[in-house]
C-alpha cells in the first residue's frame, strides 16, 4: 500500500494537511509530522510510532520540508535500511498532491518523476509593468 508522510518544522505540515485535504480529500495513508510545536513532544517517539505503522509491503513516501534538517535527519536515519520507503526533501502543494492522487507505482523512477513535477511547478507570475495600456481585472487575467 502507498503511505505519504508530510514532515517539517513547526506547524507546516499541519497547514498543509488542511490544504491537502481541500483539494485531495482526506486519505488515511497520509500522516503529518509538525516536529517542535509542543513543548514535552519527543520526536524520535512520533517517528517510532509512525514507522510502526507501515508493513513490510507499504511503499512510503516522505516529504521532509530542509534537507539536512533535524526532522530530514531523524526520518533518514530510521529509514535507512529501508528499500520501500523514499525521502524527498524541500516539498511543495503540487508534489504533495500529485504523490496523493497518482496511481502509479512506487520506485525510484516514480520518485524522481515526481521531484520534476515538483520543480515544474514553480514559477514566476509575468506582471504587466506598463500600467497605462493594461486592465486589472480577473476577466484579463483569466484570458
Amino acid at each position: 500500500m502507498k503511505k505519504i508522510v508530510v514532515a517539517s518544522h513547526g506547524s507546516m505540515a499541519e497547514g498543509m494537511k488542511n490544504t491537502i485535504e481541500l483539494f485531495a480529500g482526506h486519505n488515511d495513508n497520509v500522516s503529518y509530522i509538525s516536529a517542535y510545536t509542543k513543548k514535552n513532544d519527543d520526536l524520535n517517539e512520533t517517528i517510532d510510532k509512525l514507522f510502526d505503522t507501515f508493513t513490510d509491503d507499504d511503499k512510503v513516501i516522505i516529504f521532509t520540508d530542509l534537507m539536512g534538517g533535524s526532522v530530514n535527519q531523524r526520518l533518514t536515519v530510521k529509514a535507512q535500511d529501508n528499500k520501500n520507503i523514499f525521502i524527498v526533501y524541500g516539498f511543495n502543494l503540487p508534489v504533495v498532491i500529485e504523490a496523493i492522487l497518482s496511481k502509479e507505482d512506487v520506485n525510484s523512477t516514480y520518485i524522481k518523476k515526481l521531484i520534476e513535477v515538483g520543480r515544474s511547478s514553480l514559477g514566476t507570475v509575468e506582471l504587466n509593468d506598463d500600467n497605462n495600456d493594461s486592465k486589472n481585472d480577473n476577466e484579463d487575467f483569466f484570458n
